[in-house]
């Protein structure tokens, strides 16, 4: 029987909004249970480990798929590799619990983690710490029942205990007092159907919004370089090539937030060590591995499937750019100037895509630029990087190749970049002028475009080498009001050179 203190504090919680139910609340049995695993992490640990080992042998694929086949046992068993670069403390966990199971210990009472992870050896320090050094850890009985009957046993004169799924609901019935965390709402409808009063320490954030946080839809600005194309031909385009514009940003959209979701589920443990990396949803336990997996396979898939529709060529455009996204994600951004270099690659491979929607034969002057150009950002965002290892004291960019014996070298290269794209676009303003190319009617104007756009990447570099640029070097000039008022200059320029005669 709960007490009248518990029962008033449960009534008083499922009044409140989520934000505010991460409290702790007084517990009168003598001894308090914890399902670790569910109620204290906000992260499968076996999903986790299964990505670590994936991120460290990509072939091992095969082997964890057959082991699916044979069993959550046999997965684990498969998913124990030394490769595997994950330790269980590093998972997020839930504050209200914690202070739960604190206060617990605090007044003199027992405290059981119930773990389907081995307690020998998935104990690290960090887990050993916030569990507490003298609490007991150990594996549940084969099923919830059993478990219900063994700790009704154990504890003759009840106890309290802290679960999440439906699965709980034996050990709730057998609980002195009962405690619950992001409980579902159907789970929730059920309790309260058989009058356990669970109290609810915290609601689950809105799987929704936490996917859509994944996607990252702030970048998909860079997205809109698909479009240039079509904005570089209007003389020649038709009336439906608008719906088809809209439908490729889309498709691009669709398949840069899987390939993001994606980075995120390889990149758990490095996120969860970043200051402000650490708060993304997969990382801070928001959104569940295995929800993320799907969503970034349904993108990634309708993407695919929504481009072979538009044509294939395209299509294939955007299956290179996720076999470089993933080659980046695994290994090549860990390599010193290859990554800048295919970072340039993937920003161009989106305005390659536009012209293989446009045209059959690309333009060998644009794709030129562009890999110039993206190559000064790219080296842009290292200088950036560069500034921050510097103020924290250390020497070197973690996971990136470089030290900080590299950043002349860098900012060289990265201003060299941009000067080469601005010269290419002048070589390629004197062959159009030259030929009379019919796209443009008055090519002088693309003078006025060459000297901003010039303007804009010294001044970029200015604002980089004084340590005034943000990490992204296109989200700040989208924040930046010199720049887009040269942007907006530069629009109505190119599209007066192809429609204006002079």
């Amino acid at each position: 029987m709960q007490t009248t203190e518990t029962r008033d504090t449960a009534q008083t919680i499922a009044g409140r909004d989520a934000a505010s139910l991460a409290i702790a609340v007084p517990i009168a049995a003598p001894a308090l249970v914890v399902d670790l695993d569910g109620a204290l992490l906000r992260a499968d640990p076996l999903h986790e480990r299964l990505f670590a080992l994936l991120k460290a042998k990509p072939l091992a694929v095969p082997g964890l798929a057959a082991a699916a086949l044979r069993g959550r046992s046999a997965l684990k068993a498969a998913a124990r590799d030394e490769d595997a670069d994950f330790r269980i403390g590093t998972c997020p966990r839930r504050p209200a619990v914690e202070r739960l199971a604190r206060e617990a210990r605090d007044a003199g009472r027992s405290v059981t983690w119930l773990t389907r992870e081995s307690p020998a050896t998935e104990a690290d320090d960090d887990m050993t710490d916030a569990l507490g050094r003298d609490t007991e850890r150990r594996r549940p009985e084969p099923s919830p029942e059993a478990e219900a009957r063994s700790l009704a046993a154990r504890h003759p004169d009840g106890f309290a205990y802290v679960g999440r799924s439906e699965a709980d609901l034996p050990l709730w019935r057998a609980a002195r007092e009962r405690f619950g965390v992001d409980l579902s709402p159907g789970l929730r409808r059920r309790a309260e159907a058989e009058g356990l009063g669970i109290v609810e320490l915290s609601r689950a954030p809105s799987l929704g919004r936490a996917v859509l946080r994944s996607m990252r839809p702030h970048q998909w600005l860079k997205n809109l370089l698909v479009l240039v194309p079509f904005a570089l031909s209007m003389g020649a385009l038709h009336a439906g090539d608008a719906g088809l514009a809209l439908l490729a940003f889309a498709c691009l959209c669709a398949l840069t937030s899987g390939t993001y979701l994606l980075n995120d589920l390889f990149d758990i443990d490095a996120d969860r060590r970043h200051p402000r990396k650490r708060n993304r949803p997969i990382a801070s336990g928001d959104l569940p591995v295995v929800v993320a997996v799907a969503a970034s396979a349904a993108l990634v898939v309708g993407a695919l499937l929504c481009a072979c529709a538009l044509r294939l060529a395209f299509a294939a455009a955007l299956g290179s750019y996720l076999v470089i996204t993933l080659a980046y994600s695994f290994r090549l951004k860990r390599m010193a100037l290859v990554d800048v270099v295919v970072i340039a690659m993937l920003f161009t491979l989106r305005i390659l895509a536009g012209m293989l929607l446009v045209s059959e034969k690309p333009s060998h002057w644009l794709l030129m630029f562009s890999i110039f150009f993206f190559l000064s950002l790219a080296f842009m965002k290292r200088e950036v990087e560069f500034n921050v290892v510097s103020q924290a004291g250390r020497s070197t960019l973690s996971g990136r190749g470089y030290d900080l014996a590299d950043r002349l070298y860098v900012v060289c290269c990265g201003i060299s970049s941009g000067i080469a794209a601005v010269v290419i676009f002048s070589l390629f303003i004197t062959a159009t002028i030259e030929r009379s190319q019919l796209n443009y009617q008055a090519p002088e104007l693309l003078w006025g475009v060459m000297g901003l756009v010039g303007y804009w990447v010294l001044r970029m570099w200015m604002l980089t080498t004084r340590g005034l640029m943000n990490d992204d070097p296109i989200l700040f000039a989208a924040r930046d009001r010199t720049s887009v008022l040269l942007g907006a200059v530069c629009a109505v320029l190119a599209v007066c050179a192809q429609v204006v005669h002079l």
